[in-house]
């Protein structure tokens, strides 16, 4: 399931095409050492969901100490982290690895648009990765705002709520149209011979995949005990909004000849013994319950 995040670039390419360039810079001077916090970040539509159900969150802080240097926030080492900024042309640059084009600046605020950039050197702009606004506001400028109307600014409004009542209308009568929910599927057994258990996903330095975004690809381990045979089986499966699983496709290959009878026996499975000794909750994005696509490992064991 793809997903819009911002690009992440290497960093001996950013450095080679920016040298013949960095003369000219962006006026971030202007706004040194002023502190900015992220208010919103949302699609050219004004949502914060995409298609597939993923949701823009505001997460970025920074100041900067001159043109081409920045100091940015980490919020899980609690402290500020270097980075330079690669001015490319025009009104694009680059920061924290990420290509953004500078649409206002003020003492006040910023608006930066991202850039989609393909084989480090084309710009998609009808790519979704191109279509993301993120609005910045000083803190000073903040410190005399309401606190709850800031941060109602980062959240979904109406017109998400509009927008995830139609998708879900679609993916609960069309199963393609399933998206990933952003409060995911909850998978509980209710027999002591069965184990259900959600897949806890950990930072991996070698991964693209942000654990804060495990909800775009929910696994789940079910183990039978005393089962007729041991077995085991990987597959995706549609979780509709009453909560029945639906097999989707194997997540192992096989020669198709087996097709039928794979699925036969998953589905039997499914039918014997999950539906009968586990509860599903479906997803739901904004108390809204749908139909989406999680993985699931089942495993049968005969002891």
């Amino acid at each position: 399931m793809k997903h819009t995040r911002l690009p992440l670039l290497c960093l001996f390419f950013l450095t080679a095409i920016s040298c013949s360039h960095r003369k000219y810079g962006l006026p971030f001077d202007q706004v040194k050492d002023i502190h900015f916090n992220e208010v919103r970040r949302v699609f050219s539509d004004g949502l914060v969901f995409d298609k597939q159900g993923y949701q823009l969150e505001p997460v970025w802080r920074f100041h900067f100490i001159s043109n081409d240097s920045v100091q940015v926030f980490s919020p899980k080492k609690q402290r500020y982290y270097g980075f330079h900024v690669y001015y490319d042309h025009d009104q694009i640059f680059n920061m924290i690895d990420s290509w953004l084009v500078l649409r206002k600046m003020s003492a006040d605020s910023l608006v930066f648009q991202s850039l989609r950039v393909n084989d480090k050197r084309e710009i998609i702009l009808n790519d979704e990765g191109s279509k993301v606004f993120m609005t910045f506001y000083a803190d000073a400028y903040l410190k005399n705002k309401n606190p709850e109307t800031i941060k109602k600014m980062g959240l979904p409004g109406a017109k998400d709520t509009a927008y995830i009542r139609q998708r879900s209308k679609l993916a609960n009568s069309i199963l393609d149209s399933g998206f990933s929910a952003r409060q995911p599927v909850s998978i509980k057994s209710s027999s002591p011979y069965v184990i259900a258990e959600r897949v806890v996903k950990t930072e991996d330095p070698l991964s693209d995949m942000d654990p804060s975004e495990d909800y775009l690809y929910p696994e789940y381990n079910i183990t039978i005990h005393h089962a007729y045979e041991d077995f085991a089986y990987a597959f995706s499966a549609y979780i509709n909004d009453k909560g029945k699983i639906l097999f989707r496709k194997s997540q192992i290959p096989y020669d198709h000849e087996f097709a039928a009878s794979y699925e036969k026996t998953i589905k039997a499975i499914l039918a014997g013994y999950v539906e009968r000794y586990v509860q599903v909750t479906p997803g739901s994005t904004l108390g809204i319950r749908h139909t989406s696509i999680v993985l699931i490992n089942l495993t049968g064991k005969k002891d």
